[in-house]
């Protein structure tokens, strides 16, 4: 009981911190909203703003009280920057100014190594700058060279920072719940699991360790691959707080004056970098979540490297799959099959009228199909396509929206680079490739066991369940009354089905036999592939197409 009585001390006395945080931060936020302006919308204070402030727009007021208000606030902004489906023109373009920089804290960075790591910086490092070279709000980075000469970089959180983000967070929930309790608009555009989507995102930003981590499996993912440079990380100067990677020297990839004063092709350079990105998407499945040009760097070599792995998008197999079928029904403008991958995908999908959501998606193809490739603004059409699903309620999963967010800004970099390049056609060899890889034998085999099983596991719980049903028939528990119209019609789509299961089979038996084949590696063969094997893949590819095309509904 005493120990009960303790652990309920110490859970009473965290709340209790929790909450003085919590109000000392709201009372500093208050203040800062006062003097751009918002406090009457706080019911905090009447001032009217004054001087140089009284003469700016309501935005720009809005994203210098973001800066103001800190990491969090400014984090938050740059997620909606690239909202044009929620938020006016004007507001998206001051969010779009939103900086990270902020005023550089002294810090002993030797001291911090010693303490924060264990390690004698002397032992390691033959010189630190004192000064910071980059100043950001979660982290201040100091340039180094190690004892073998190796120049790098130490990002170094800053002291009490997850203490702060904390104590907005709890303030940002508990006002997005305030409004989305008070106004459908707020509910309608799903604040709540925007802002959850957000917290996830900005706590992994402010773990190195994940940061360790999500390089190492970039890394990994991309190892052998000639475009893109891999920074060297050093773990063992690493930890939660400081994170210690080789120094790059290169230019921004949006800067076109340095690309060619380096003799570079910024054409080839932005073409590159999209490929990157696209790989990353379509075949990896873990991608950089902010893609902007500081992120992207391009070496004297032409390699492009990317940097800051805080926040990434990632991907189960399943949800892949999920995406390329969503990727392949969008650009083959198939309404009926984007629908139900969207259905599969979203976390909730409160649609009332699936007709209207069907010509709704139809008119946003017919203005695709209507617009030059070279004027089409992926901006504007991503946000068009993000407003139909918001005026639907459904609600597509975070990385959907990271991925969204990615996209726009690689199509920006492109832009500036080569004015002509649309990323819309870009993905037209990917969605192929997807489309062959799952032709290919291999997907084949793992489709048709995958089919197998289930119906395997169908037959295994069939005996029962039909005996279960004649028991309750026999018991009276049962009783079933139906007036059947159209015998004659159910009767023959029944026996189609039936047939197609029939045939279903038997291409998975084909394929798992013509699998086993391939194994054995009998001959006669044709390409290196046994005759026999060919011949079975091929008749269970054309009874596949005859079970897809017969199964499509006739108009």
């Amino acid at each position: 009981m005493v120990l009960g009585a303790d652990l309920n001390k110490k859970g009473d006395k965290t709340m209790m911190e929790n909450q003085k945080k919590k109000l000392k931060r709201t009372v500093s936020l208050v203040k800062i909203l006062a003097k751009y302006g918002f406090g009457e919308l706080l019911n905090y204070t009447n001032n009217q703003t004054e001087g140089e402030i009284s003469s700016l727009s309501v935005y720009e007021r809005i994203r210098m009280a973001l800066e103001e208000l800190g990491p969090t606030y400014v984090k938050f902004g740059q997620a909606f920057s690239s909202r044009e489906d929620l938020l006016p023109k004007e507001m998206i373009l001051e969010l779009q100014k939103l900086q990270d920089n902020v005023e550089a804290k002294p810090m002993d960075v030797r001291e911090l190594l010693n303490t924060d790591l264990g390690v004698d910086p002397d032992e390691f490092f033959a010189e630190i700058d004192p000064e910071p070279f980059a100043s950001a709000s979660i982290s201040q980075v100091y340039k180094a060279t190690l004892i073998n000469g190796q120049r790098v970089i130490l990002k170094i959180k800053r002291p009490g920072i997850r203490e702060v983000v904390a104590s907005d967070m709890l303030i940002m929930k508990d006002i997005a719940k305030l409004l989305v309790n008070y106004s459908e608009a707020f509910r309608r555009i799903n604040l709540v699991e925007v802002l959850e989507a957000f917290e996830k995102s900005i706590f992994q930003e402010l773990s190195f360790l994940n940061e360790l981590a999500n390089i190492d499996r970039f890394s990994r993912n991309f190892k052998g691959n000639e475009s893109i440079y891999l920074a060297k990380v050093y773990p063992e100067l690493s930890n939660d707080n400081i994170l210690c990677m080789e120094f790059l020297d290169g230019v921004k990839i949006s800067d076109k004056d340095a690309l060619l004063s380096m003799d570079l092709d910024p054409a080839a350079i932005a073409r590159k970098g999209l490929d990157l990105y696209l790989i990353q998407v379509l075949e990896h499945g873990f991608f950089h979540a902010d893609p902007h040009p500081g992120n992207l760097m391009v070496l004297r070599s032409g390699k492009i490297a990317f940097i800051d792995f805080g926040s990434m998008g990632s991907l189960t197999p399943v949800e892949k799959e999920m995406l390329e079928d969503f990727v392949s029904h969008f650009m083959a403008q198939d309404a009926k099959r984007l629908i139900a991958v969207m259905k599969k995908m979203a976390i909730r999908f409160n649609v009332t009228d699936e007709n209207q959501l069907e010509k709704d998606i139809h008119g946003f193809f017919d203005l695709l199909d209507g617009a030059s490739l070279e004027q089409m603004d992926i901006k504007e059409v991503l946000g068009k396509f993000s407003a139909i699903l918001n005026n639907n309620e459904i609600l597509m999963p975070d990385h959907l929206y990271l991925l969204v967010r990615g996209i726009v800004l690689i199509e920006g970099i492109g832009r500036a680079l080569v004015p002509d390049l649309n990323i819309i056609e870009s993905l037209r060899p990917y969605i192929l490739k997807i489309a062959f890889r799952k032709l290919s034998p291999e997907e084949l085999k793992k489709s048709g066991l995958k089919l197998l099983r289930t119906l395997t596991e169908a037959m295994k719980t069939m005996p029962d369940d039909v005996q279960s049903i004649i028991s309750k028939l026999n018991s009276g528990e049962l009783k079933v009354q139906q007036e059947v119209q159209g015998l004659s019609a159910l009767n023959k789509m029944m026996g189609k089905g039936i047939n197609r299961m029939v045939m279903a089979v038997v291409m998975c038996g084909l394929l798992i036999s013509s699998s086993v084949l391939i194994l054995a590696d009998k001959p006669p063969k044709l390409s290196g592939i046994p005759v026999l094997a060919l011949t079975g893949f091929l008749i269970s590819i054309a009874l596949g197409l005859y079970i897809l095309i017969s199964s499509r509904p006739k108009n």
